[in-house]
């Protein structure tokens, strides 16, 4: 018998969740579904202290909500920022754009096994239908999904996750924000036709350049809470910077914790002052010296020298999406570097999005983490901040 979920049984499935977690004899502290909320947590083997303390209103804040534009508004702020009563049942995927960035990281999501349904959507028919049936045919060694695609939009219907790839391809020696005027159109024009299929999907902008492009989807999309929409931003640098740190000491990449923060570009930064391989400080002292720079050098003119070499980059890229997707699909609160709205964040003042530590769940970015800067770190990032306006501006009152 086919069964076709509706709200009510999504709403009866996290009755019987919420009734199975709950136990009617734990200690009410807060009277209401925090002590619900708290119950899980520790249950889950979350630290009852710990937990009760960030349940509080008067908690320590380190975190807070994504930020919205100035034309936009805020949403109350929330009291906690994962809910272990959500439910999450359906897993599909939809890819905007099939150039070798979107088959990249369609090729990478289906050999993470982590969605169901994988949806492509290209403009150019006949190579789709080609791509798809090829892909088709690899999912015979992989966990059974099902890939189809199509010219129309209503292939994308009811998706967990929107990543949008389409766009204008950055050429050799070509910078991402010249790719600005040819992506900005296209960006409105998708974007309507993804929301009016998927209006509640969290949206990745992988389109170049990313942070602009981002910010142009969010403006666009003006009804959707902030957070929503985000970029790629500075994964993929940041893969990159930690995997070149670690390969240098050799050792492997996840004892390496680090971040590229700002653009998704030549203006990036490296937060030097919060680099650690094992817990240990890799920058002391008055901050880095000729061989950090060099590192961040590399990483900044990464693609670049891929792009030299074959044209395109794509492979990385590709799974640095794929671990996105991973990260909505499980709803995992794992803290990413992505792209989001940063007015307000250490001091900047415009609208635009830059990369910044943020936990990533199901909905989209649910919460940034406020780095502490010091003060060269702050000076560089407000410089991002002003290079992406700058470019940004003369398109902004248009949109």
């Amino acid at each position: 018998m086919l069964t076709t979920w509706t709200s009510r049984n999504c709403r009866q499935l996290k009755l019987r969740t919420f009734k199975r977690f709950y136990n009617p004899n734990v200690d009410k502290v807060f009277g209401d579904e925090r002590d619900i909320i708290a119950q899980r947590l520790i249950a889950n083997g979350g630290s009852k202290s710990f937990v009760l303390e960030n349940l509080k209103d008067d908690r320590r804040e380190y975190t807070h909500d994504p930020l919205p534009l100035s034309n936009q508004m805020a949403p109350p702020e929330q009291l906690f920022a994962s809910n272990p009563l959500d439910v999450i049942i359906e897993k599909k995927v939809s890819i905007i754009g099939c150039g070798q960035v979107g088959l990249a990281t369609a090729y990478s999501i289906l050999n993470k096994e982590i969605c169901d349904t994988i949806a492509l959507v290209d403009m150019n028919a006949s190579k789709l239908e080609g791509e798809v049936k090829d892909f088709q045919h690899a999912s015979a060694f992989a966990k059974r999904c099902l890939v189809k695609g199509s010219t129309e939009y209503d292939v994308t219907k009811n998706s967990d996750l929107i990543i949008i790839t389409a766009g204008a391809k950055q050429k050799p020696g070509e910078s991402r924000l010249n790719l600005l005027d040819k992506n900005a159109s296209m960006m409105k024009e998708v974007l309507g036709k993804v929301l009016e299929h998927s209006p509640d999907s969290p949206i990745c902008i992988v389109s170049n350049p990313c942070d602009i492009m981002s910010a142009v989807a969010s403006k666009v999309a003006t009804d959707l809470p902030p957070g929503r929409i985000f970029g790629s931003g500075t994964v993929l640098d940041t893969g990159r910077f930690r995997q070149l740190i670690a390969s240098s000491l050799n050792i492997d990449v996840r004892g390496v914790s680090g971040y590229i923060i700002g653009e998704h570009g030549d203006s990036s930064l490296p937060v030097w002052s919060s680099v650690l391989h094992g817990g240990v400080k890799l920058v002391n002292g008055d901050g880095p010296g000729e061989v950090e720079n060099a590192i961040h050098d590399e990483v900044v003119h990464a693609a670049g020298d891929v792009i030299a070499k074959k044209g395109y980059t794509n492979w990385a890229v590709g799974m640095a999406c794929a671990e996105i997707a991973e990260v909505v699909l499980k709803d995992m609160r794992l803290i990413m570097p992505v792209s989001t709205c940063v007015r307000g964040y250490a001091g900047v003042k415009h609208d635009v999005y830059l990369s910044v530590p943020s936990i990533i769940g199901a909905s989209g970015v649910k919460r940034l983490i406020e780095l502490e800067l010091n003060d060269l770190e702050r000076k560089q990032f407000h410089a991002s901040a002003d290079i992406i306006w700058k470019a940004q501006a003369g398109i902004w009152d248009t949109i």
